[in-house]
């Protein structure tokens, strides 16, 4: 390298290191902010000054995005109990694709099913397009229209959903089961408060892992009135991309040769729960020990000031071009590619990403949040975790996650580099292991091992008795 060529970096680094520290000081101003500067208006803003365009990997040509099971295809023959699966919005997220396979997987187990939501978008087209019913319903009229509609419903089962449709619900007496599915930093006392009405109103409770379980209990105010059952997230099992095929559209969209490179992936939102900046210096560390890895980020851009601080700490380091942050892409695509892959949220419930991965055959190297210890097992044997990089996840807090946010290197970071370390010095075993971890998993984390716990559970709370054959 020249010493003009030399200047030229060393310039760009020293410009990029300053950004850094600029994006750090906004992070701590939007944490302190108000709900409106912190999501709302602050993301538009945030989004307008900060937005560009983003380089993506779309689903190979001709692959199927249906499951390969029957079972969550198959259509019902004759009328079954009626039940409704409640929630927000259905655009894309690992709740929305939940509620997708169960409103798929339920009509096989006796049990038909309307979805109800305040607001469509990608998977409530997907879902209409696979002949399933979805509404939208924007207000408590145009609720009680559509449940008049619709002919008696036995139970409603609520994920993320509306204060307008719960009560659409138990106004006729329908009985209702809550799902949590996160630990959520954001409820005041208030809202806790609320939670414990609503459980007052529930005919059961679920939650998607011991630790919402536990997170849910510690925070409400008083003790609930029924038992929480935990169901964890299963995945739908895909068809698998030849792994060289995989891998050679991956290189072409980050512009990079892989070969035998080890290739780290992390599926997520760039928002504050996901923590990709702390995770992009985390590997950079990591990747500093001349280990042939590079770190693939890749999802949709929720809040733009999270993307930039993350690129900028990338564009900082010597390393930079290890690390590829990508926009909403193909997921089983990239895990095809993929030899491991990395989470280092500061709250879960539990990460459908983390189930695709296992799925997919992938160890994992995750932060201590809500199905992790399930996912990565009793002795380690589905990967590495690692500390939460704000606190405990029982007991975290906002206040706490903002304290992180603003360190220049977090509590976890010498233990997310440690662990990636000894994932890569092991890789070829757990390469050779992918294809055993893959069919080991479809056992206890397929979507019908989810969608059969589901199914019993609202046969049991709707009162839905088994017809003699």
């Amino acid at each position: 390298m020249s010493e003009r060529s030399y200047r030229a970096t060393a310039g760009k680094r020293l410009w990029a290191g300053l950004q850094v520290l600029v994006f750090r000081a906004l992070t701590a101003v939007v944490d302190a902010g108000s709900p409106g500067i912190r999501f709302g208006v602050g993301h538009a803003v945030r989004r307008r000054l900060l937005e560009r365009s983003l380089v993506s990997l779309s689903a190979a040509p001709g692959r199927s995005t249906e499951a390969l099971s029957p079972d969550l295809l198959r259509k019902p023959t004759r009328p079954q109990p009626l039940v409704a699966l409640v929630t927000r919005t259905l655009g894309t997220g690992g709740v929305e694709t939940i509620v997708a396979t169960l409103a798929r997987g339920l009509p096989e187990r006796g049990l038909d099913c309307i979805v109800l939501c305040e607001r469509g978008g990608s998977t409530a087209d997907a879902l209409r397009g696979l002949g399933v019913a979805v509404f939208e319903a924007h207000d408590a009229a145009s609720a009680d229209s559509i449940l008049a509609a619709a002919g008696p419903v036995v139970a409603a089962q609520l994920h993320n959903a509306p204060g307008h449709l719960i009560d659409a619900f138990t106004r006729r007496g329908i009985p209702i089961v809550p799902v949590v599915h996160t630990t959520d930093i954001n409820l005041s006392e208030e809202d806790w408060l609320k939670q414990s009405d609503l459980l007052d109103r529930s005919a059961a409770v679920v939650a998607v892992s011991e630790t919402v379980k536990a997170f849910f209990e510690n925070h409400l105010p008083r003790r609930a009135p029924v038992t929480v059952t935990v169901v964890p997230n299963g995945v739908t099992v895909r068809a698998s991309l030849d792994p060289g095929l995989a891998r050679m559209r991956l290189a072409a969209a980050i512009d990079a040769e892989l070969g035998e490179t080890v290739v780290i992936v992390c599926l997520a939102r760039y928002d504050m729960q996901k923590n990709v900046p702390g995770l992009v210096r985390a590997f950079l560390d990591a990747a500093g020990e001349n280990h042939d890895a590079r770190l693939v980020v890749a999802g949709p851009v929720e809040d733009w000031l999270e993307y930039a601080h993350a690129d900028a700490i990338r564009r900082a380091h010597p390393n930079k071009g290890r690390v590829h942050l990508l926009g909403s892409s193909s997921s089983p695509d990239i895990l095809d590619a993929a030899d491991a892959f990395v989470l280092d949220s500061f709250f879960e419930g539990w990460p459908v990403a983390a189930s695709e991965a296992i799925m997919a055959g992938l160890p994992l190297v995750i932060s201590d949040v809500g199905g992790a210890h399930e996912l990565v097992g009793n002795r380690g044997e589905r990967g590495e975790i690692c500390a939460n990089p704000a606190g405990a996840p029982a007991t975290i807090t906002l206040a706490e996650i903002g304290a992180a946010r603003r360190r220049a290197m977090q509590s976890n970071s010498a233990a997310i580099t440690t662990a990636l370390r000894v994932i890569l010095h092991d890789i070829a075993r757990w390469r050779e292991r992918k294809d055993q971890l893959a069919r080991d998993a479809a056992v206890w984390l397929g979507a019908d091992a989810m969608v059969d716990s589901h199914a019993a559970l609202l046969r049991t709370v709707g009162v839905v008795r088994e017809e003699a054959p």
